[in-house]
């Protein structure tokens, strides 16, 4: 494990971002940790979130790898602007976009002949564009699965690749697959996490911060769904 992803744990943690206790999970399951980056919400944690995120695609793409940085409504939309924001203090501009939720119904962009500018929001991107993603977590792929599907449909020869995530949960999906394996399987575009879930406990549990209590319902929710290196990390 990295200094910066030591760094980037403390931060979430500080923030409240990520947290210990039972959630339900969109999945459905209880989990014993959560991560929400929607709370992380004035410039200052902002600006850190961009900066991981940004680094992490620069190295596993490079700054000569994509043209744009696009996040799924609606958690996704911060960690764009974030991230397009990080980018340009390294000296690395890209442009950022979103989709709507809802189709736009009045003005140019509700035009019939523009569909991408009825639902996309901030970059209009050209025919074959190398459109960076970017989210929070990566647990069924539901809305990333989505988002492909979209961009694909509006965006001729869009192509995407790379998506970062601010933590891999480490979880098999309902048909027992790796979910970040399976959607890089599936979709052919990597996953590139800022951390891992073991990574993230390894390093809550040397400095003190995760009770054994905590530990215990870690290591039975990961010895149940989690991937065959979070089972192993579970045993460890």
């Amino acid at each position: 494990m990295q200094d910066y992803q030591r760094k980037f744990v403390d931060f979430l943690v500080e923030r409240g971002a990520f947290r210990l206790g039972q959630f339900t999970l969109k999945s459905g399951r209880t989990s014993p940790t959560f991560l929400n980056t929607g709370l992380i919400d004035d410039g200052m944690g902002l600006l850190r979130l961009g900066e991981a995120y940004a680094g992490r695609m620069l190295d596993a793409v490079g700054a000569d790898g994509f043209d744009a940085v696009f996040g799924p409504a609606y958690k996704g939309i911060p960690l764009a602007v974030a991230t397009a924001v990080a980018l340009a203090q390294r000296q690395v501009v890209k442009p950022y976009l979103f989709d709507r939720k809802e189709r736009k119904t009045h003005g140019e962009e509700a035009s019939a002949k523009a569909d991408a500018a009825s639902i996309l929001v901030g970059h209009r991107p050209a025919a074959g564009a190398r459109l960076a993603l970017v989210d929070d977590v990566l647990t069924t792929g539901a809305t990333k699965f989505e988002a492909v599907a979209l961009l694909k449909q509006l965006v001729e020869g869009a192509r995407f690749p790379v998506l970062v995530i601010a933590l891999d949960r480490m979880e098999t999906g309902p048909d027992g697959r790796d979910a970040c394996g399976a959607f890089a399987s599936d979709t052919g575009i990597p996953v590139a996490p800022v951390v891992t879930m073991t990574e993230l406990l390894t390093h809550l549990r040397a400095t003190g911060r995760l009770p054994d209590a905590d530990l215990a319902r870690c290591r039975a929710y990961l010895a149940q769904f989690g991937t065959p290196a979070a089972k192993a990390w579970a045993a460890a």
